[in-house]
């Protein structure tokens, strides 16, 4: 049965808008000007999405023709197959041995705008942004087997970890009401030049 993405989830949407690339020519504004928001969407007019934040402040995003806007659905380990491009969101435990959080499936297109590989978050978790190898389901649990450039990563999928598929939509699906999560540029006049906006599937 598929899970309903709870309306706490657009949290854990941050993890997803981080890992999507942000374009930047030669001599542009570095790391820093990165930035990540989160708010419900107030307006949409034209190329720009007007964010209300949770502090009662507003902003504008501007929407440029390589920005993603992503919706997110719940899905279930029975949606990964191997070669299915995953980013998984892991705690590490004692021993070493990393246990997932959240999953979420990327489509083809979306692969290509990821950084690959393993590294470790500001949380403490570590990230994995692989191709699926083998799905392993047993009596006494799941596991996960990633292709990495250095050897295969294994990540155990307990039940509580949320599953999500990443699904690319247009512009007309974001609607005043709905909380999203923007990653992009900050610009000097205050508005974000997004590279991609992450809401999650209503209802």
């Amino acid at each position: 049965m598929r899970r309903n993405a709870r309306p706490t989830d657009v949290f854990a949407a941050i993890a997803v808008s981080v890992i999507l690339s942000v374009p930047m020519a030669a001599g542009a504004a570095m790391a820093e000007s990165v930035t990540t928001t989160t708010g419900s969407i107030a307006a949409v007019k034209g190329g720009s999405v007007t964010i209300a934040s949770p502090d009662g402040s507003r902003k504008v995003v501007k929407i440029q023709s390589d920005t993603l806007i992503l919706r997110r659905e719940a899905a279930t380990l029975g949606a990964i197959k191997p070669g299915t491009p995953l980013a998984v969101t892991a705690k590490k435990g004692a021993e070493g041995s990393l246990t997932a959080v959240s999953i979420n499936i990327f489509s083809p297109q979306l692969w290509s705008r990821v950084r690959k590989g393993q590294w470790m978050m500001d949380t403490g978790n570590i990230m994995t942004n692989a191709l699926v190898t083998q799905v392993v389901e047993r009596v006494d649990g799941r596991t996960l087997y990633m292709k990495l450039a250095q050897g295969t990563g294994i990540i155990s999928v307990p039940h509580s970890a949320e599953i999500h598929r990443l699904i690319t939509v247009r512009l007309v699906d974001l609607k005043p009401g709905v909380k999203v999560t923007i990653r992009g540029i900050a610009n000097s006049d205050g508005t974000i030049k997004a590279s991609s906006i992450t809401f999650d599937r209503q209802g």
